[in-house]
């Protein structure tokens, strides 16, 4: 460390925490800034039941991608990156050439990022044949840089080659875990209730763990904090002698040396709402980290000169020259791959007509012929997810007569839904939104008793399966148990071993996979209780409507799929379902949206709102299965006796395209057979069920002329829209501020959790491990575990996520668009700050929105 000097001062600290004066306000001011900005860099992780990929570059967006990457490894050894090494490999492979080079070259020129020559693309071709050896995995985490700030026990850890940082990571998320758990440890924590630093101060105080480890004299030192959380972190800050000047990025230190923790109390924090960064949580975690390293200091008479850094503020750190002219040959690399991938997406989406992959069901497609030509037998309507791509896709050649359209998978509907027995349900919203309804399940059968029943079954069997845990997990009861039903699981277990079957957990929630779910189903009864009505129904259908495009010629079956995953032993499942529907299958909203529409009340009330809906219309739920490919429907008993040959024929033409999905999934999922593909679903040892949204690159915002025929190979979000029906942008602006940012979001977390595992990813999936109920370990202990597990990202030869920043493609002038633009800050920030990148579709015509908020004609290259 080029601050921590060899000839840094070791004696034995003064005793400052006596010296600290409450009173200081000065101080409690500085801190309570110092936080804000922690808060603000730091992105949160859901709880594993409501998992969602979220942007882990959110609080640092108002950032240009590089500066970004600049700043955050001031404090940390965070990457956006790939290393050279990868670029190369792509290099070899195709994946770009020298022409992608020569005009990254070119466009980065005119930016003027970077204040030193850039190379030439000639110049960058001979580096990347020079580069023979292909960085594995492990290799690329440990390309850990010199960073200008470190934690105290990181430069203690430097200076004698110990582990102090790592035992202090296992401390922390030992009292983490016990504060916040939810009902998976055998004996809870006397001190839930009070605040995480109070809990840990109550504990901390007697164990003697730390004292064991060879820290002497912890326990005094806690026992001698201040009693509030700004009060302790200002006492460790000075017992570090750490200026003021440096307090934000010292805190940011500490927060980067736990990133998952710091994750974690950032969403509780913002599930509190607490506005002070002094009454939550994140306080109280970075009151417990500096406690730590302050212990350390006074223990092992280790102390940092600062003196260096106090003349600034707010603190500024540069590369060196070599590191810089790294960074951003590695930046042109990027942009040349990026740039590859747009030109093969544009070359296909300019001239739809002339770019089919799909010939071989033309004889399937001939089979469901028989419907007349001036009406589509169905339109279906997909979530965005590029999963739904393929589906579409093989729906569109099986059968001319079906019609599809991609809208975000919650429907427009801000509904919690609230399962039978339960008191509170799932949020089933994006999480920038939150729930308006409460949608409750209800029972639909001619016998009044069952629903009793099934209520008080459901109480019975969660009773049940809550003793049965405990005598497993108790401490008197785990041997006998063990000793008496061990064999009884022998069959079990060999059953889930081999995924010989495909009946799921009992706690899985999923409504399609679970007993009884003909009779059960979202039901509109009480909305009048919440005060919803008629009016506020009919605003959502056509809100719905509106922002889908489909206000006119509908086809006698409209279908609102929505989609969900099934997987077995999988903590990260959530990740697998509908993002739009804040980690849940959209099933829900799929039932509710069809219910909606199929009321006479709503159909008449859009008609004065001019939306005629046919009188042999019929709307029906469905479900895609995303690890199977199957698709599964609704409510077909309430379809009208004039519209089942229609939906015996949808079915029929679903299990087709089902099929050929799957044939055409078989090869990147490295299924030999359709059995192991089906079979991945119910193995409990399978770590890649399905690839999820692994590829995604491309958000196309267009009517599906634009993309129809088209193999997008599953890797674009398609999102149906005309401008000619939205001549004001209305519309567009709706999906710009919502679709858009959501799908940035799975993109950012999938470049992330690829380029920095190590923070940004969950590292190996088979050394899981599920704590509080709430999160994942890896192994026992370390810190907690965020973003996309390794085995999500790469076959384990090659990646199967490749990192690119989203390119959005929206067929629309570049008028409506930029008006868009100037009226929203934070997608401004995002384009001009090279976050995604935006190209408008105009009069046969490709423009892409530049960093410097111009438009540049784009001349599409071949590689």
């Amino acid at each position: 460390m080029s601050q921590m000097q060899s000839e840094s001062r070791y004696f034995s600290s003064p005793d400052l925490i006596n010296q600290f004066i409450p009173e200081q306000g000065y101080l409690i001011e500085q801190i309570s800034e110092a936080l804000k900005v922690v808060s603000q860099v730091i992105s949160p992780v859901s709880p594993l039941k409501d998992y969602v990929a979220v942007n882990p570059y959110h609080g640092i967006s108002e950032r240009s991608f590089l500066n970004a990457r600049n700043y955050l490894r001031i404090f940390s050894d965070c990457e956006n990156l790939m290393p050279l090494e990868h670029y190369a490999e792509e290099f070899r492979s195709g994946q770009f050439g020298v022409k992608q080079i020569q005009s990254a070259v070119e466009e980065l020129e005119s930016t003027n990022l970077s204040t030193h020559p850039i190379p030439s693309a000639e110049e960058i071709v001979e580096l990347l044949h020079s580069l023979e050896k292909p960085v594995s995995h492990t290799d690329q985490m440990k390309q850990k840089q010199d960073r200008p700030v470190r934690t105290l026990s990181e430069m203690l850890d430097h200076q004698t080659q110990g582990n102090w940082s790592e035992k202090i990571c296992d401390e922390i998320s030992k009292y983490c875990a016990m504060h916040y758990d939810q009902g998976e440890a055998v004996w809870g924590s006397p001190w839930k209730e009070m605040t995480l630093y109070q809990s840990w101060r109550s504990a901390a105080v007697h164990d003697r763990n730390m004292e064991f480890h060879g820290l002497t004299g912890f326990c005094s030192y806690v026992s001698e904090l201040p009693h509030t959380a700004e009060a302790s972190m200002i006492a460790s800050l000075q017992c570090l002698h750490v200026p003021p000047a440096l307090w934000e990025t010292y805190l940011l230190c500490q927060a980067f040396s736990i990133p998952g923790w710091s994750a974690w109390v950032k969403y509780q924090s913002e599930e509190s709402e607490t506005e002070d960064p002094l009454c939550n949580d994140l306080a109280g975690l970075m009151a417990m980290r500096l406690a730590y390293d302050a212990a350390l200091s006074k223990s092992q008479a280790f102390e940092v000169d600062w003196r260096d850094f106090a003349s600034h503020q707010p603190i500024s750190f540069k590369l060196s020259a070599d590191a810089q002219d790294n960074e951003f040959l590695r930046y042109t690399l990027l942009r040349a791959s990026e740039i590859a991938f747009r030109d093969r997406l544009l070359n296909c989406v300019a001239i739809p007509s002339a770019s089919s992959d799909i010939t071989q069901h033309s004889e399937q497609a001939t089979h469901f012929s028989t419907v007349p030509a001036e009406r589509k037998l169905a339109q279906m309507v997909f979530c965005i997810d590029v999963r739904s791509e393929r589906i579409r896709r093989q729906l569109e050649s099986v059968s001319s007569h079906i019609e599809t359209f991609g809208f975000a998978g919650f429907f427009g509907l801000p509904i919690e839904f609230v399962r039978l027995g339960d008191q509170s349900g799932d949020s089933q919203v994006p999480v920038l939104l939150k729930p308006q309804i409460q949608i409750y399940e209800d029972v639909q059968s001619a016998d009044p008793d069952l629903k009793s029943h099934l209520v008080k079954q459901r109480g019975l069997s969660r009773s049940l399966r809550k003793l049965w845990k405990n005598l497993r997990t108790s401490a008197v009861g785990c041997f006998p148990f063990v000793e008496t039903t061990g064999l009884l699981y022998g069959l079990k277990l060999w059953q889930r071993s081999v995924g010989s079957t495909s009946k799921p957990s009992d706690a899985d929630p999923q409504r399609l996979f679970r007993e009884n779910f003909e009779v059960l189903e979202p039901s509109l009864n009480g909305l009048n209780q919440q005060g919803i009505t008629i009016t506020e129904l009919t605003d959502l259908a056509e809100s719905m409507l509106k922002n889908l495009g489909l206000t006119e010629n509908f086809s006698r079956l409209v279908v609102f799929c929505g989609h969900g995953s099934q997987t077995e032993n999988n903590p990260l499942k959530a990740g697998l379902d509908c993002g739009a529907c804040g980690g849940h299958s959209g099933e829900p909203n799929a039932r509710i949206a069809a219910k909606i529409l199929n009321q006479t009340v709503v159909r008449r009330a859009l008609e004065h709102r001019g939306i005629t809906i046919p009188s042999d219309t019929w709307f029906v739920a469905g479900l895609h299965n995303t690890t199977t490919d199957s698709l599964d429907y609704f409510e077909c008993d309430q379809v009208p006796e004039t519209h089942h040959k229609d939906l015996e024929t949808l079915i029929e033409i679903s299990q087709f395209a089902s099929e050929n999905s799957r044939v055409e999934r078989m090869p990147e999922i490295n299924a030999p057979t359709m059995t192991d593909l089906m079979r991945r679903a119910a193995d409990w040892s399978e770590v890649r069920p399905e690839w999820g949204l692994a590829g995604n690159a491309a958000f196309v915002i267009a009517p599906r002329e634009f993309t129809r025929e088209i193999n997008l190979d599953a890797r674009t979000f398609l999102h149906s829209y005309d401008h000619e029906n939205d001549q004001e942008g209305i519309v567009l602006e709706n999906i710009m501020t919502a679709p858009m940012i959501v799908a940035h979001w799975i993109n950012m977390q999938y470049y992330a959790s690829t380029v920095d595992n190590h923070h940004f990813g969950s590292g190996n999936k088979t050394l899981h491990n599920v704590v509080g109920g709430f999160g994942i370990l890896s192994g026992n202990g370390g810190d907690l575990m965020t973003g996309l597990p390794w085995q999500s990202l790469n076959t384990g030869a090659k990646f199967q996520h490749q990192p690119l920043r989203l390119q959005v493609l929206i067929a629309a002038p570049r008028n409506v668009i930029e008006k868009i633009i100037a009226k929203h800050q934070d997608i401004s920030n995002l384009l001009t700050g090279g976050w995604m990148h935006l190209i408008s579709l105009e009069e046969q015509q490709q423009f892409q929105y530049s960093t410097d908020g111009n438009w540049n004609k784009i001349e599409l290259t071949q590689s």
